[in-house]
């Protein structure tokens, strides 16, 4: 699933106003839920994110922004890092003669 919201950069009707108006989900199968955040904030079901583009674009005037997948990120990173030995990296960088690498390395 992912996240988005519309912000428009000028408001035609002057209905919902500019900045982020809507904002929705794009799930798994393509099809997208969009509310908007005004007074009026009725929720549509569109069959997938280019018929939201093409109804409230207003030719340009409206940008569908997509959410940085948070949890995606954080797993990917998790997958990263779960490897790393960080007292590996440090006894690697310091001189074994200095203070700090004397302790480290005596300490098992």
């Amino acid at each position: 699933m992912k996240i988005f919201y519309l912000n428009r950069t000028e408001d035609e009707s002057g209905i919902s106003g500019t900045g982020r108006i809507a904002q929705g989900f794009i799930f798994d199968n393509g099809k997208v839920a969009l509310t908007w955040l005004s007074e009026h904030p009725s929720v549509t079901i569109y069959d997938n994110i280019g018929e939201v583009h093409a109804i409230h674009g207003h030719g340009g005037k409206t940008e569908v922004v997509m959410e940085p997948d948070y949890k995606r990120a954080c797993n990917e990173l998790i997958s990263l890092v779960s490897g790393v030995n960080l007292m590996d990296i440090i006894k690697e960088k310091l001189p074994i003669d200095s203070q700090t690498g004397k302790l480290l390395t005596s300490k098992k």
